[in-house]
C-alpha cells in the first residue's frame, strides 16, 4: 500500500512528509503550496493526504486510492428467502394467525372483495 502524505507545520513553514520516511519530502512557505505538492504525490501514489493545522490537529484529509467508492459490507439478511404466497386461502389463514397471536379478538380478517 502507498504511503500517506502528510502536510505538517515545520519551523514556521510547512512540510510534506510521507509515512515511514525519516526525511521530509519538501518544505514550503505556505500551507497551500505544501498541500498542492502533497496532493500531487498522493494522486501519483494513489494514497491518502492528511493535512494538519499549526496546532497539530487534523484539518482535512483526502483519499486518492484506486477505488473512489469501495463497496460497503454486505447487509445481513433479516428474513429468509421464501416463495411468494399467492393463494387466497393461505393469505387468509396467515392473517387469522397474526390476529390470534396479537391477542386482538375484536379484529376480524379482511373480507373478500369481488369486483
Amino acid at each position: 500500500m502507498a504511503k500517506r502524505q502528510r502536510v505538517i507545520p515545520h519551523n514556521d513553514r510547512w512540510a510534506v512528509k510521507g509515512d515511514g520516511n525519516k526525511r521530509i519530502t519538501s518544505v514550503h512557505d505556505t500551507q497551500a503550496e505544501a498541500i498542492d505538492a502533497a496532493r500531487e504525490i498522493a494522486k501519483n501514489q494513489r494514497s491518502e493526504l492528511i493535512i494538519y493545522r499549526s496546532d497539530g490537529r487534523i484539518r482535512d484529509r483526502d483519499s486518492y486510492g484506486s477505488d473512489p467508492m469501495p463497496p460497503k459490507s454486505p447487509r445481513k439478511v433479516l428474513f429468509p428467502v421464501t416463495q411468494s404466497v399467492t393463494s387466497q386461502k393461505k393469505i387468509k389463514e396467515a392473517v387469522k394467525e397474526v390476529i390470534r397471536e396479537s391477542g386482538n379478538s375484536k379484529a376480524s380478517p379482511p373480507r373478500d372483495r369481488k369486483h
